[in-house]
């Protein structure tokens, strides 16, 4: 399972665009094969951070999702939007067993 979690900060004055690019996107991504889990959402001690949590059956689904239309689109347009880079994580996790 491969685990990659995003944060960026939203250019002053942009957060609505921002956020209708990335309900499209979340919607779009859960169709892809081998996504477990795609989401956004704001960070409680600044709204202006977003956070992107997804979840991947393995490297070669996410490997797929890079290749598809509509993150091409998404990643062209998201530029524009953040002010700075994004600081993005990946983690590869194997299942926890209780």
């Amino acid at each position: 399972m491969i685990i990659v979690i995003g944060t960026a900060r939203v250019t002053p004055g942009s957060r609505d665009q921002l956020v209708a690019a990335m309900q499209a996107m979340a919607t779009a991504t859960a169709a892809d094969d081998g996504c477990l889990e795609y989401r956004f959402a704001a960070d409680v001690r600044d709204p202006d951070v977003l956070v992107g949590i997804e979840v991947w059956r393995d490297q070669a689904a996410l490997d797929a999702h890079m290749l598809h239309d509509h993150t091409h689109e998404f990643l062209g347009c998201v530029p524009g939007l953040l002010d700075g880079e994004p600081v993005m994580q990946l983690f590869s996790a194997g299942a926890v067993t209780a």
